[in-house]
């Protein structure tokens, strides 16, 4: 069950359902059989659904006017008009115009952590030991890319409750991850992008390479992912795709309750997150 719902937080269920939309739209221009129009009728409904559903963070504006091209579509693709053919084409030029927009941000960003002389990871408690006790992805990471890493991870930590954890920040080049922001959204916080903005501020400064890891979206909080982005650009700061923890979070035996991180989870998401990592350890 987890791993649908990953696909729908990790971003998987937009690029799907714009594609069913668009197959299924164009499909209904074509087809004049009763049976294939009704399966087709399904497939835009079922498509538009995961593309609501996934969260990608657009301005609800975008989705309105995608919404807009797709029930117009759908009105005149069994009228005679010379303009249905008009509207499937538009329909398909805004469909990928928002997959070209929203794609770039699943490529797998470049941290060069070549100058960096320690790791520090401010977090909540996905950042912390699972039980058994064994080693979390912030040690395991340390070591893969060669590191000495200090921990400021607590259970329950939020953007405001973490912001303190900044001054024990002790390293003239330090790589900085964040994995915050999750109790923030679970909590509703209307402050989310204010408080945000003050961590950022906070940690980012001369000598410092900071990464954040991107949120997995239920639906309807796209604003979180709007403010995680608009942010991340303003203060330089490499903002790691949501598939990476989806990913972590669906694999098979990587939580201990669907959500916090079993040892197992802390190897898989330490593995991913070295890959995105240049130091002169790996080599790379």
């Amino acid at each position: 069950m987890y791993f649908i719902a990953a696909q729908f937080m990790g971003g998987n269920a937009f690029f799907v359902g714009l594609g069913m939309v668009c197959l299924a739209m164009a499909i209904r221009f074509r087809v004049k059989a009763a049976l294939a129009r009704s399966i087709s009728n399904i497939t835009v409904a079922t498509g538009a659904t995961f593309v609501v559903f996934s969260a990608a963070p657009f301005p609800w504006l975008f989705y309105l006017g995608w919404f807009c091209l797709v029930a117009v579509a759908w009105f005149v693709a069994s009228r005679e008009t010379r303009f249905r053919y008009l509207m499937l084409a538009l329909l398909l030029l805004g469909s990928l115009c928002m997959a070209l927009v929203e794609y770039p941000r699943r490529l797998p960003p470049r941290i060069e952590a070549a100058k960096c002389d320690r790791l520090f990871v401010i977090g909540d408690s996905l950042s912390m030991g699972a039980d058994p006790p064994g080693k979390n992805w912030p040690e395991l990471l340390g070591e893969q890319i060669g590191l000495p890493t200090k921990n400021m991870s607590f259970g329950g930590a939020m953007l405001d409750t973490a912001l303190s954890n900044v001054e024990r920040i002790d390293s003239v080049n330090p790589l900085v991850i964040l994995e915050l922001g999750g109790n923030d959204l679970l909590r509703g916080r209307r402050d989310f992008e204010q408080n945000l903005a003050r961590m950022l501020e906070a940690v980012c400064g001369p000598g410092r390479l900071v990464a954040m890891l991107e949120l997995p979206l239920p639906p309807f909080f796209n604003s979180y992912g709007m403010a995680q982005r608009k942010l991340a650009r303003m203060h330089g700061v490499t903002l790691i795709p949501k598939r990476y923890l989806a990913a972590t979070l669906a694999a098979p035996g990587a939580t201990v309750d669907g959500l916090h991180l079993s040892n197992a989870g802390h190897v898989l998401l330490a593995k991913q997150l070295r890959e995105l990592i240049v130091t002169p350890s790996t080599g790379e």
